[in-house]
């Protein structure tokens, strides 16, 4: 079976990759695999005081809930289409287009699809692109969702 890696990070750009994958797992009769990462360092480089290990684990719940939340929702969405879904949260300390590379290598798939925020010019050039990385990072087929 045609295996499919939806990346999606709950932004309102994710409902259009969401039904771009909709769009391809049907035609080709293909499974998805729902997956958000969420990095601990996306939070931490915005904080500057120290915070105690129970707090963190506090904050890491918290991440963990949201990204089911949103790849629920999408399995959601995929399973009413019909399309067999899995759905997969990884919270911990790498970026997240080393997540989806490392969860993508790993894995049977056969694509990875995810969504570009179109970042340009100084933006991309600090904050790098999750979805230029993840082209380069793993030897699977990408498509990004503009």
């Amino acid at each position: 079976m045609y295996q499919i890696l939806l990346a999606i990070d709950g932004s309102e750009h994710s409902e259009k990759v969401i039904d771009e994958t909709i769009t391809i797992a049907k035609a080709l009769g293909a499974e998805v695999t729902v997956l958000n990462v969420t990095g601990e360092y996306d939070f931490k480089s915005r904080i500057s005081i120290h915070m105690s290990d129970e707090y963190w684990e506090q904050i890491r719940q918290n991440m963990k809930a949201e990204g089911e939340k949103v790849v629920g929702q999408a399995a959601e969405r995929l399973k009413e289409k019909g399309i067999k879904t899995n759905t997969e949260v990884l919270v911990g300390k790498q970026a997240p287009a080393d997540g989806i590379c490392k969860m993508a290598d790993k894995g049977p798939y056969n694509l990875v699809i995810l969504g570009s925020h179109r970042l340009r010019g100084i933006s991309e050039a600090f904050l790098g692109s999750v979805s230029n990385k993840v082209a380069h990072c793993t030897e699977k087929n990408v498509l990004i969702v503009k």
